[in-house]
This record gives structure tokens, sequence and C-alpha cells, in this order.
């Protein structure tokens, strides 16, 4: 697998991206106390938010922290 092959496609992870940021806002929670809270750097929390990027061990974390759960659904 090449650098440039991912995973996961473009439009899952503006997919992602989009319920962090709504997990994140639903809570009114500015991006540096996300970042103080759980220690995951804030151009990462950005770039998973924005959906440029999905970085799995700061997603895990970034669930957790948000007490949610990530289910995948076929439909």
């Amino acid at each position: 697998m090449s650098k440039r092959e991912y995973l996961v496609d473009k439009q899952t992870m503006k997919e992602i991206g989009y319920e962090l940021w709504k997990m994140r806002v639903e809570r009114n929670m500015f991006l540096h106390q996300v970042t103080m809270r759980t220690g995951i750097p804030a151009r990462d929390i950005e770039g998973m938010e924005m959906g440029r990027y999905v970085r799995y061990r700061y997603l895990r974390g970034l669930i957790a922290f948000y007490g949610k759960e990530m289910k995948i659904v076929f439909e």
C-alpha cells in the first residue's frame, strides 16, 4: 500500500469529522479545552474535524472522552 492510499475514503472522513465537531459543540467546548483535557494536539483534533485525516488512536480517545460509542452500519 502506498502512502497516498487511505483506509478511509474522503467522504467517510468528512462524516467522522462532522460527528466529532458536533459532539464538541454540543458540549460547548472550545478546541483548546478538549486539547487540555485529552492531551491530543489541537492540530490533530482540528484536522480530524475538518475531514482531512483520521488518526485512529486519537479517534478512540475523543470518542471515549465524549462518552460515546462508535458503530458502523451498512445501509
